[in-house]
């Protein structure tokens, strides 16, 4: 069997004292995305928002073709 990337997600969860957390969900991330960037993204969200970032859930599809 032959794995293929085919995408990646990640939803960041943020959060504001007196306010629900807030998902915020961007696709087609490169096929690599380093832990270091993830953090950074998330930083930046923060920081526009004026809310602390919690956690990033990444998801990945592959697809496995017989050869």
């Amino acid at each position: 069997m032959k794995r293929n990337w085919m995408k990646t997600s990640a939803t960041y969860t943020l959060a504001k004292d007196g306010h629900a957390d807030a998902k915020h969900t961007f696709n087609n991330l490169v096929q690599n995305v380093s832990e270091d960037q993830i953090k950074q993204f998330g930083v930046i969200l923060a920081e526009l928002s004026g809310a602390k970032f919690k956690k990033a859930t990444l998801s990945s599809t592959d697809t496995l073709d017989a050869e």
